[in-house]
This record gives C-alpha cells, structure tokens and sequence, in this order.
C-alpha cells in the first residue's frame, strides 16, 4: 500500500468512558490505516471495542458517555478530532459515509426513503429538489432495489429488512465518500440478503474507491469481503494482517482460538469455544489482557509483561510476548 494511497488513518486512539462515578478507558492504543478501495475488518467479540472505534472515527461517541482522551484520526492528512462540529457536520454524510447496524431504527419511520435520501443530497450537495429526486432513484437502483420509482415513495416499513438495508447504503454511498464504515451491517439478515449486501459493498467499495471498513464478530464476513483484518480484544488492537494470512498462519493466541470456534464442514467434534469471559472494562489485568484465557500463558512473562503491538514480517503484527515461539493452528489444520 503506498503512503499516498491512504485514505483513513487511526493513530494510538484512546476512547473514555465518562458516565458512571469514575473515568474508564475502555479502547486503549488502536491504530490502523485503509487505503483506498480497500476493505479492513475490524473483528471481535462482543464488547471489544469494535463500534467504539467506528463511532469514534465519526465524531459520534455521545459525549456524555464516551469521549476520544487521546490519539489522531486523519482522512488524506486532515485531522478530524480537531475539527469544529459544524466543519465535521460538513465532512459526516459527505466525505464519511456510516451504515449502521439495524436499519429499522436508523431509518425516519415517519418519511419516505425518498425524502431521507434527497434530505442526504440536498444539504451535502446543493442539488435542487427535482434533481435530488432524480439521483435518489438512481441510488436506489444502483443497490439493486428493484422498482425504484415506485419505492422512493415508500416509507421503510413497506420494505423489507434487506431492502431497507439496501437504503442505508445508499444514503451513505450517496455523496461518494471517500470514506465508508460499516458497523456490522448484515446482523439481522437472513444468509441470502447477508450475501448480497456483502457483496454489494465489496463491489461499491471498488468502484467507487471508497476505503471501507467493516466491524463485524462474524469470521465469514471478514474472509468474504476484507483484504485485511485489525483483530480487537478488550479494547485492544491484538493482531493485524492480511485476511490469507490471519486465517492461514494466526500470531495470536485469541486469533487461532476465533478461528477454532468455526464451524468446519465434515468436522468430528462441535468446535471448540473459548474458556472464560473477557475481562471488564477498567479491570483489565496485569500483563496481557488474554492472560486468564489463554493455554499458551507462562507466569514469568505473560502475567507481568506489558506486551506491546509488535510489528512481524509480511506487513503484519501481533500484541504477544510469546508470538516469535508459537506455532498456532489456522483453518487448514
């Protein structure tokens, strides 16, 4: 990926919870990057820090809740965390596009898809109202919604879950961001739908060039779709690869007992879960934060040590003090 290439980039972010008696630091230290037309999944179990960070790159962290306390988030050199509101208004919607997880309730029950989507490109693009009619209808047919005339007068409950997903994406696509995050955007749909929203997004995020990033717990996403996976754990950032290689050759413990958990086809056994729970937030242990988890941890090192996100070869890297020992299990064992 050459240096020009990137679009987004996520530097040491640090993101505080602030609601309750004291401060907790609940993401610690993610960095990444996403060039254009490239696709990174963000994966993890649930309450990893996943959409934390995808609100954070945003600017929509409520504030009463959860605040950026350090680190950078850059689009083509422009630092977005010191922008003003109303600048970062401009940019949210225009030059970032979001698809959030439940259509449903990101969609106005209240307007037509019509009228959300020209809303969209009237405030970002200055287009009159006939011509943002016009465009909206476009859009609608570029997700493959079929009928667009007739659905742009709909309102979202007249549509089905995977048409309303189809709508979110056009409303996020619909200014041609350079920027897309999609915070795991097929959870409530069935396997076919699933499969082609997936599908048009890696086709959009092509066209388009957009650098896309996918936060999702679902491994069958992330090797469907993403060039490239930032695996997260406890708010950390635990290892970063491309997608063959994280799937093929794991350098983190977490990551080879993800990949364990799959479902395999013509398997013996049911596979294999992971023992214990994460720790919570501001109650992370000493040393390394999959210490209690872990069937590789030695006391000397992995309870005491601080272990940092080492930078391997092959353009990857992994948070293990033990990683240039392992010899992990991937998919094809």
């Amino acid at each position: 990926m050459a240096l020009d290439d990137t679009a987004l980039s996520v530097r040491d972010l640090e993101i505080t919870l602030v609601g309750g008696g004291r401060p907790v630091p609940v993401v610690t230290g993610v960095s990444l990057t996403v060039a254009r037309g490239e696709i990174v999944g963000l994966v993890g179990e649930s309450g990893s820090g996943k959409s934390l960070t995808s609100l954070a790159v945003t600017r929509l962290l409520d504030p009463r809740v959860a605040r950026v306390t350090a680190g950078s988030v850059t689009m083509d050199g422009q630092e977005l965390l010191d922008l003003p509101e109303p600048a970062m208004r401009a940019v949210r919607g225009k030059e970032i596009g979001m698809i959030f997880q439940d259509p449903m309730s990101s969609l106005d029950p209240a307007f037509t898809t019509g009228y959300q989507l020209t809303s969209v490109l009237r405030r970002h693009t200055g287009l009159g109202r006939r011509a943002a009619r016009g465009r909206a209808v476009e859009l609608l047919g570029l997700v493959g919604i079929a009928d667009p005339r007739r659905r742009v007068d709909q309102y979202p409950h007249q549509l089905s879950g995977g048409m309303r997903q189809r709508v979110m994406i056009a409303m996020a696509i619909a200014c041609e961001p350079k920027v897309l995050i999609a915070d795991e955007p097929t959870t409530a749909l069935d396997a076919t739908t699933q499969a082609q929203i997936l599908e048009l997004v890696t086709a959009l995020a092509g066209t388009l060039r957009m650098a896309t990033i996918i936060t999702t717990h679902d491994l069958g996403v992330v090797a469907e779709v993403c060039d490239r996976v930032a695996v997260m754990y406890a708010g950390q950032v635990v290892e970063r690869a491309a997608t063959e290689q994280l799937f093929y050759r794991p350098r983190h413990p977490y990551t080879e007992r993800l990949l364990q958990s799959l479902p395999r086809v013509g398997a013996a056994h049911q596979p294999a879960g992971i023992p214990g729970q994460p720790p919570r937030a501001g109650d992370f242990p000493p040393g390394c934060r999959f210490a209690t988890r872990c069937g590789y941890v030695t006391e000397s090192e992995c309870t005491t040590a601080v272990p940092l996100l080492r930078q391997l070869a092959d353009d990857r890297s992994a948070r293990c003090v033990r990683t240039g020992e392992l010899e992990l299990i991937g998919v094809d064992a």
